[in-house]
């Protein structure tokens, strides 16, 4: 309540706070702690002398896993392009042959609706330095 609705009543009696009391009391908890850091610290000093050294750095050889990443993404592009480019033998006795992916797309556009039907296996093979399966 406002002091305006209060009128003529008395203030409130103040609370009885021994503050001599409270002082003493956190200045003596104030006092524990410090002697019981410094307790602390002297058995620390004493009982392990290497617990408040600084730590040594010890510095991690960098990884020689690749040392030039652009050369070797240069590399392995050019052998992706070309095995993409390029006739190849994947197994001849089988008359398994790579050829270039616009050639094979050309083929598989050309089928049409088949262009994924199972394959007629062929019962001997007309040129054995012509892989099977890959027409001109």
């Amino acid at each position: 309540m406002p002091n305006e609705e209060m009128g003529s009543r008395a203030i409130p009696q103040p609370p009885d706070v021994a503050t001599g009391t409270v002082i003493l009391s956190v200045a003596g908890f104030l006092s524990l702690v410090a002697v019981a850091m410094i307790a602390l610290f002297f058995y620390l000093k004493v009982g392990a002398p290497t617990a408040l050294r600084q730590p040594t750095q010890h510095d991690f050889p960098k990884p020689a896993l690749q040392t030039s990443p652009k050369e070797d993404l240069a590399r392995v592009e050019f052998e992706q392009r070309t095995g993409l480019s390029g006739y190849a033998w994947i197994d001849r006795s089988k008359g398994l042959a790579r050829i270039p992916i616009d050639e094979a797309m050309r083929i598989v556009a050309a089928k049409g609706d088949h262009a994924y039907d199972a394959l007629e296996p062929s019962t001997t093979p007309s040129d054995p330095a012509k892989p099977e399966g890959v027409r001109p």
